[in-house]
């Protein structure tokens, strides 16, 4: 694994738990929705619970056992209620924790400033597996979002990461560059990370929870800092 980041012309982030802080946008519509559903039960029970639910169905979407985003948005509400026992109206619980989330678009801290730096000297591409519902608000209302020549929602074109077909997208949207020219920056091992190696490009692990695993990114960095320390 390399330590200095080679020069690139082009970077794609990965946005949750990338350059946005997915983990206390969901704790915030958690919270929300549950307050207005009136359910009682230990927030950190619930958190940890919905959270194991939902990166189970997100890593069955990926492996494609899960054929739509709409069936992960139903399935994780209803074995949410199935653990903790409650019975609710399973698809207005649904929605309107999709708009509390959509409503929830905090950034790591220090995005800005790494993503200001960067601009300086690269062109950039967000591409999301996120569900349209959600991202396209936080996109339209985060101050992020202009140093950014593309944003690519996997729901919007129908393909998504790890998949051939959405980095073909992206790459048509760059004006096809050589993929030695192109960085993959994300902190999922399956999408992101195999998602750029399977197509030939070069990645980069965000290992946040500083995790023990084995994988063939380019490189690993912790947070924004320390990769813009490793691409100066």
């Amino acid at each position: 694994m390399h330590e200095k980041i080679k020069k690139y012309r082009w970077l794609i982030f990965d946005a949750d738990n990338t350059l946005f802080d997915y983990n206390e946008a969901e704790k915030c519509a958690l919270l929300k929705t549950l307050d207005d559903f009136e359910i009682q039960y230990p927030l950190e029970t619930i958190i940890e619970t919905y959270h194991r639910i939902n990166h189970r169905l997100w890593m069955q979407f990926e492996k494609g056992e899960i054929k739509s985003q709409k069936e992960i948005k139903l399935k994780r509400t209803t074995q949410l209620f199935d653990a903790l026992d409650v019975t609710r109206d399973v698809e207005q619980f649904a929605e309107d924790y999709l708009f509390n989330l959509s409503q929830n678009g905090q950034l790591f801290r220090n995005a800005m400033e790494v993503i200001d730096k960067l601009s300086n000297n690269h062109q950039m591409v967000i591409m999301t597996n996120g569900m349209t519902a959600v991202q396209k608000p936080r996109f339209a209302a985060s101050p992020i979002t202009k140093y950014f020549e593309h944003v690519i929602i996997s729901e919007e074109i129908k393909h998504s990461k790890p998949s051939k077909e959405i980095f073909d997208y992206a790459f048509g949207l760059m004006n096809s560059p050589e993929k030695h020219e192109v960085l993959m920056i994300g902190d999922n091992l399956g999408s992101d990370v195999q998602g750029g190696i399977n197509y030939g490009i070069d990645t980069v692990w965000f290992n946040l929870y500083q995790q023990k695993a084995k994988h063939k990114a380019t490189y690993e960095v912790r947070n924004l800092r320390e990769f813009i320390g490793k691409a100066e």
